[in-house]
């Protein structure tokens, strides 16, 4: 018997026009919260986004860090924008 593994993210998107997969719709999407930000978790907790990362299906995601200045120790991973309400877009501080 022929065994074959699908991975989701390779499926074609009936939504999609030029029937691209989930993968490469995803891929062309952008981040829209800047690296810097100041947001508000689902939980009330505030941080700032402090890296852009993507999922293995290529959906934005978003590192944050309560301490952008001391992030090695404190950031968390894998936020989408769902999960995140932008509070103030430009808060500068020093490059971590």
């Amino acid at each position: 018997m022929d065994r074959h593994i699908i991975n989701v993210a390779d499926l074609t998107d009936p939504n999609d026009l030029q029937k691209r997969s989930y993968r490469e719709v995803n891929a062309e999407k952008n981040h829209y919260i800047s690296i810097g930000a100041l947001v508000e978790l689902k939980s009330g907790a505030r941080a700032f986004v402090i890296k852009h990362t993507r999922d293995f299906d290529q959906t934005p995601l978003y590192s944050v860090a309560i301490d952008p200045e001391n992030c090695k120790f404190s950031m968390n991973h894998g936020y989408s924008e769902d999960d995140l309400k932008l509070i103030k877009k430009n808060i500068t501080f020093n490059d971590f």
